[in-house]
């Protein structure tokens, strides 16, 4: 039997002497529970913290081949000395260069960005003198706005509508508390333009930087001091800024060499206009301005969206927001949220209500069960503090957590109340004795069940990597579920059951005729258990080897279960990649994107279409990018299109899409996926890289293994990353030729970027806002070669050479991008599953197969990496956390009773557990994931309980001086109830989340219906197999005591029966 709980005891006898001052107490729980609830913030998941720190460093109009040598590898030298790395990827874009550097999940961060930080400094001296700052900041899943919407109007043009969200609608929401940041795109960007004429210019001597220059001098607020008399004392300044965009025309351009002076009319046009519009947005077809919300870090989604929509909509009703002005939200992470977590409260509070009729129907009393019933707030509300406390978050996976917690916290509470009532009934003990004396009895039980199960799930606490850091907040919320029940059953639960006790009222359900069937039914099964133990033990090792072929199949069923890192979540949110050949223009780009639209709106359960073309908005920074666009589908609820999952969806839009036959596009649907989890550092869920060898030798083996795999059931979008010729202008200038002219190549390349780009001298002010004075060439000056042949430059001595007398101008191509990993280029294929059509596993398992060829004939080598990576990881950890869940709750069973045998029995049911969980997870056709391994890892904690119930009152006969086999059929019979109470308490506490009820439910499913298929499968056995098992082995280890020091232990004095 296990050792003294004197202390534990005594601690509940005190609970139930002091009634009021265990109420009191309670109800101090209670209220800070409320308390600590109202406070929690709420969000999806959990706060993953991403091991990633990027690099960024624009160096705009230079091509990829540059940004690689003169930036990416000065870069990569200096930053892959950062301590703990392990992982340096980086990109090569147009005007961009992008470094990544990956660390171990558990890294601190904080100094791994200091670290690189320090090095970056060094690294700058390095760079180029006219390159952009660089930037350095840690990835967050927060980049991706919470909230967007698209503005438009019947009355206003598509540069009021920017202005009017920019100037006047932004600055409202970015007030609101949580809101780090709000952008606008799309739409026309406001500008004063300065359009020159260049043959003008020439005729009075003049150049551009010279009319830029002049601008900007005369656009100049200039402080000129205080001036001090013996009557006043003021501020005097010089206020030359424009007031309007007329007051430019008027500016007087002095002209070189001379006492003249031009108005910049004579040589240029002014307007109010707006920036060359290169990024077009619609919503459902209509041109709008996209306006997106970020959040803070640690701020609370929902909060923060509804937050943003009580303040829109205050605007709105305030006349701030004018009549012409329509929105349409587009993004609306709090919906899901709320959603999501709405639905696994309801699976929580459905499985504790099911969880209470199983008590009523094993009880029969009002009053018993109201004593376990009120351990069921107590205890969530205590959760909750604790959840407080420790900094936690209310998430999909923490109230998943709790949810599986409800069968736990009433455990423990039943076993108490049970034996208490058998006590009282059965031995006719007064209610305070029964209280103090059933307590007692099975107190110990109670501790040591509630140990295994902490026992069970503490080692997933030490384990690092991704599902370890998205499951904690699992892990820890069971965990103090499961240590608060143990309070609770210790002090609530005696304490209650003693003053029910002496009420007088009775409901008189146990006198009821369908009670009293059940219960004679119950008892019939119990007698029928003991006498059947009897048998059983007769033939103990017949039953243990009839047992092996279960365990086999088993393992063979694991082996045909499908595999997924996580179970898809249905938001309704899919994403419509295209990318057009290198060299689309923004309007043919523009119209492909029309002709997507118009197929995709036809589709059923089509909300919205926001369509981005041009170029994105990530983490507040808008990129521009030629032949590329994005459509954003938002489909109704998921509850709304049974027969239209997001899967089935996905799949008929690629037929449809494809269709089109759009020359040369390149088009991915995709998915809805979890926001914030990221399985690499592309983002992407299949991410094969080839590396080794020469880049054609890359793009070859790359091209062959697209061909391999772009038809495998359940992925799509296969294609290789970046792999387009980017056609390029070359401008090669003489140098000789130019010396001897007065230029050089930084002035020739300079006039060169401010004849394409423009120069933007100074801003004009409007008010409160700035608004960019762009001085270019007109269009026509710039769209073609022989135009820009003729674009003058001025030298030093005031002469204006034309560039086509210095340079030579021809088109060549180069590679859109260029991907590095540790420092040498790699060649990336990326895709995305849809597991309505199959599993990760089975299309991972698949694509190896097709691919093991060509690796082995290539000198190029195939790393997969994305999901899979994740999945392999995951295995691996949980195999680890397995191993020390089972050595933990060993250790924690010898300490509890101080003896090996008792713990052998126990810890041998535990396999049978898993072939249930891998049983019902193949019937439901669910894939092996990391919420079903991790519900694998749960159950060792609690299937153990049935174990140690059995044999705890095995060892009571034992020392009343039963023989052991009628000592463990009378513990079968006792125990029979309480075990079959907390087995199906628990399972039907889980039966909803089992069920997936609502979108957000179904992340945890996996984990319910694995713990379900191990309890109920492991108890049939467990009845069976643990009394088997304690005989056998309290037999051999009284024979091995006897044998090595010639008595026999404690508690086995008497024989096993031989019969």
């Amino acid at each position: 039997m296990a050792r003294s709980t004197r202390h534990t005891r005594g601690f509940t006898h005190l609970a139930i002497r002091r009634p009021l001052g265990t109420l009191a107490i309670t109800a101090v729980v209670l209220v800070l529970g409320l308390f600590a609830t109202g406070r929690l913030p709420v969000n999806l998941l959990p706060n993953v913290v991403y091991p990633l720190v990027r690099v960024s460093v624009n160096y705009p109009g230079v091509a990829p081949e540059v940004i690689e040598e003169q930036l990416v590898r000065v870069l990569e030298r200096q930053l892959s000395q950062t301590e703990n790395l392990v992982l340096l990827s980086a990109e090569a874009e147009e005007g961009r260069a992008d470094i990544n550097l990956v660390f171990d999940y558990g890294v601190d961060l904080d100094n791994a960005l200091q670290d690189a930080a320090r090095l970056l400094e060094v690294a700058r001296a390095q760079l180029p003198d006219d390159v952009e700052p660089p930037r350095i900041r840690k990835w967050d899943p927060g980049e991706s706005a919470v909230f967007e919407s698209g503005f438009s109007s019947s009355i206003r043009g598509p540069r009021d509508v920017r202005d009017w969200v920019e100037t006047r609608l932004a600055p409202q929401l970015q007030s609101i508390p949580g809101v780090s940041g709000v952008e606008a795109i799309g739409g026309q960007e406001r500008e004063i333009e300065v359009v020159l004429d260049q043959q003008r210019m020439n005729a009075h001597g003049l150049s551009l930087q010279t009319v830029a220059a002049a601008i900007g001098e005369e656009n100049r607020n200039i402080a000129a001091g205080n001036i001090t008399s013996t009557t006043f004392d003021v501020r005097a300044r010089v206020d030359g800024r424009f007031t309007a965009p007329a007051d430019l025309a008027q500016v007087l351009i002095p002209v070189a060499g001379s006492d003249r002076s031009v108005r910049l009319d004579d040589i240029a046009t002014v307007r109010d206009g707006f920036r060359e519009q290169r990024v077009f947005v619609r919503l459902n077809g209509v041109s709008a301005t996209q306006m997106s919300v970020f959040k803070q870090p640690d701020a609370n989604t929902v909060q923060v969206v509804e937050a943003v929509n009580a303040r829109l909509e205050s605007l709105r009703e305030s006349g701030f927001i004018p009549a012409d002005i329509r929105w349409q939200t587009t993004k609306n992470e709090s919906f899901f949220v709320r959603g999501s977590i709405d639905a696994v409260t309801a699976a929580a509070l459905s499985g504790s209500l099911l969880s209470m009729i199983v008590v009523l129907t094993f009880l029969g009393s009002l009053r018993k069960s109201l004593a376990i019933g009120l351990s069921i707030p107590v205890a969530i509300l205590a959760t909750f503090s604790l959840m407080g406390l420790g900094g936690l978050t209310l998430n999909v996976i923490s109230l998943g957590g709790l949810a599986l917690g409800v069968g736990l916290l009433l455990d423990n509470a039943i076993v108490m109340l049970e034996n208490i009532a058998r006590h009282r009934e059965a031995l006719h003990k007064n209610p305070f004795d029964a209280a103090h004396d059933g307590a007692d009895e099975v107190a110990s039980a109670i501790v040591a069940g509630t140990l295994t199960n902490l026992a069970a799930v503490v080692p997933f606490l030490l384990a690092s990597g991704f599902a370890a850091m998205v499951f904690r907040d699992l892990i820890i919320t069971i965990s103090f579920a499961v240590a608060v029940s143990l309070v609770v059953a210790l002090t609530l639960v005696p304490m209650a059951s003693a003053q029910l006790g002496r009420v007088t009222f009775r409901s008189r359900l146990n006198e009821r005729g369908p009670w009293r069937a059940f219960e004679a039914g119950l008892n019939r099964v119990a007698g029928g258990y003991e006498r059947a133990l009897h048998r059983i033990l007769r033939w103990r090792w017949m039953i243990l080897l009839a047992c092996a072929p279960v365990l086999a199949g088993g393992y063979v069923l694991y082996g045909q279960l499908g595999t997924e890192f996580l179970p898809a979540l249905d938001n309704g949110e899919v994403e419509v990649r295209v990318n057009l050949p290198p060299g689309t223009t923004p309007e043919q780009t523009n119209d492909a994107a029309g002709r997507i639209e118009a197929v995709l709106r036809d589709m059923p359960h089509v909300e919205s279409l926001f369509t981005i073309t041009g170029g994105a908005l990530y983490g507040g920074v808008v990129t521009e990018r030629n032949g590329r666009a994005n459509v954003s589908v938002r489909l109704s609820d998921a509850a709304l299109r049974p027969d239209w999952p997001a899967g089935r969806w996905v799949v008929e839009a690629r037929k449809r899409v494809a269709a089109l036959d759009l020359p040369g596009a390149r088009i991915r649907v995709e998915p809805p996926n979890i926001r914030g989890l990221n399985f690499s550092v592309s983002g992407e869920d299949f991410d094969l890289k080839v590396v080794g060898g020469e880049l054609a030798e890359l793009e070859r083996v790359a091209r062959e293994a697209v061909r391999l795999i772009e038809d495998v059931p359940g992925l799509a979008g296969v294609e290789m990353r970046e792999t387009d010729r980017s056609p390029q202008l070359a401008i090669t200038v003489d140098r000789e030729r130019a010396a001897a002219l007065g230029l050089n190549l930084g002035r020739v390349g300079d006039a060169l970027r401010n004849a394409v780009n423009g120069a933007v001298p100074t801003r004009y002010t409007d008010g409160q806002n700035e608004y960019d004075v762009r001085v270019r060439l007109p269009d026509a000056a710039t769209n073609s070669l022989d135009a820009l042949s003729g674009v003058l430059i001025a030298n030093g001595d005031g002469r204006r050479v034309r560039l086509g007398d210095v340079a030579r101008l021809n088109f060549v191509e180069g590679p859109a991008e260029i991907e590095r990993e540790n420092q040498v280029r790699i060649q990336r294929i990326v895709g995305s599953f849809n597991t309505a059509e199959a599993d990760v596993g089975t299309v991972i398992a698949e694509v190896q197969r097709r691919l093991a060829p060509l690796d082995a004939s290539s000198e190029a080598t195939l790393i997969m990496g994305g999901q899979f990576e994740s999945i392999q990881e995951t295995n691996r950890q949980t195999r680890t956390v397995l191993l020390l869940a089972v050595f933990l709750v060993f250790a924690v069973l010898v300490v509890q009773y101080e003896r090996l045998s008792n713990p052998v029995a126990i810890i041998l049911t535990a396999p049978f557990c898993l072939v249930g969980a891998i049983g019902l997870l193949w019937l439901t056709g669910t894939p092996l994931s990391s919420p079903a391994l991790l519900g694998m890892v749960l159950l060792i904690g609690i299937v153990v309980n049935n174990a140690i119930l059995l044999i705890e009152y095995i060892e009571r006969g034992l020392l009343e001086g039963l023989p052991l086999n009628e000592a463990v059929a009378r513990a079968g019979r006792i125990r029979l109830r309480p075990i079959l109470m907390t087995v199906l308490t628990t399972v039907f506490g889980m039966l909803p989340l089992a069920l997936g009820m609502g979108s957000g439910a179904a992340l945890m499913q996996p984990l319910a219906i694995a713990v379900i298929g191990g309890l109920m499968f492991s108890t049939v056995l467990t009845l069976l197999i643990a009394p088997c098992l304690f005989v056998i082995v309290r037999s051999g280890a009284d024979r091995l005591s006897s044998t090595l020091f010639g008595h026999q232990r404690s508690g086995a004095s008497a024989p096993a029966e031989n019969h």
